[in-house]
């Protein structure tokens, strides 16, 4: 028993280094705050996923601050998800969808607070909340995280019908829809698939930074936002006037994942031109019209083939505008 528990500690211990030598830890390190993650997470007690995903889910929470901002500064706004701390991890459809539950300690008038969202393994972007975690937050959240509404009716449906059933289905990108079906693949390359097919695991980790950034790059409204079907949302994406929809008043749980073809898949690397190894957290996606520089944990863009990686980006991850290590 004795030498387990040492092997455990010692596990949880590389865990902590690792985490601790990495860009999203330094970036809060940086702004001051806590650690983002509960201890007893760093042992995954339920599931050996559970740390990866409350790492991912840090690393998406950073992303929305970098690339997207928040109306009020996060280091002294006590609502912000910042200075929260992820107590509890759990799968709820397998490989797809997860609880996240964060705490929020008191704060002058503010009541210690609790939320528990659902997110996509995938990207750990958030879908909505469960309806009973309305009540695991005295101050209600009001605008804690910007995800305050439940999950969406597609949603709920989905995952009720994924946790009664054991069959897949297909699972959640059997419901993406995308252009040119004839050469790409959940769209991905064909082609390309079956090239990376014979690189062993450096072809399975490209097909996994791949996957990731389809569902990071779907149309919003296919995760969360107004409900929309796939033709309002390849309208809307072209910039077309929307049909009047008659269904519009009745609460759709068909789910609808809208990728458009500017964001189809070509090929992904993890080297940039001339074979120059890039960043550890970095990759680039070419698709039909350009290249992003992508971070590969959670298949979101930092950056394009004109600009390079964002200058924000380049200062946290200590790389180049061309995605190299400095």
């Amino acid at each position: 028993m004795w030498p387990y528990l040492r092997l455990r500690e010692a596990e949880v211990a590389r865990r902590r280094r690792l985490y601790e030598a990495s860009f999203v830890s330094r970036f809060l390190h940086t702004l001051g705050l806590p650690n983002p993650i509960a201890t007893r997470i760093w042992a995954s007690p339920d599931n050996s996923k559970q740390l990866s995903v409350a790492v991912r889910f840090a690393l998406t929470r950073a992303w929305f601050e970098l690339s997207v901002g928040s109306p009020r500064d996060s280091r002294t706004n006590p609502d912000s998800w910042l200075h929260g701390t992820v107590v509890d991890v759990q799968e709820i459809v397998p490989a797809e969808v997860w609880s996240v539950t964060v705490e929020y300690a008191a704060s002058g008038a503010r009541p210690y607070r609790r939320e528990t969202l659902y997110v996509l393994e995938t990207t750990c972007e958030v879908i909505g909340r469960p309806a009973a975690g309305v009540a695991d937050s005295p101050g209600n959240l009001g605008g804690t995280t910007g995800y305050p509404r439940p999950l969406r009716v597609d949603w709920s449906a989905y995952i009720t019908h994924r946790m009664a059933t054991s069959e897949t289905d297909g699972g959640l990108l059997a419901h993406l829809k995308w252009a040119c079906q004839e050469d790409y693949v959940r769209g991905i390359s064909t082609l390309w698939l079956k090239r990376i097919a014979t690189e062993g695991q450096a072809g399975a980790a490209k097909r996994t930074v791949a996957e990731r950034y389809v569902l990071a790059s779907v149309i919003g409204n296919s995760i969360s936002g107004r409900w929309m079907t796939t033709n309002e949302m390849a309208q809307e994406f072209a910039g077309l006037p929307a049909r009047v929809n008659g269904q519009r008043g009745k609460k759709n749980a068909t789910l609808n994942l809208f990728l458009p073809e500017h964001h189809h898949i070509e090929s992904v690397h993890f080297t940039a031109t001339g074979g120059r190894d890039l960043h550890p957290a970095l990759a680039v996606v070419q698709t039909p019209h350009r290249e992003y520089y992508v971070l590969r944990d959670n298949g979101m863009q930092v950056g394009c083939e004109e600009d390079g990686v964002a200058e924000v980006w380049q200062e946290v991850l200590r790389c180049d505008a061309r995605g190299g290590s400095l």
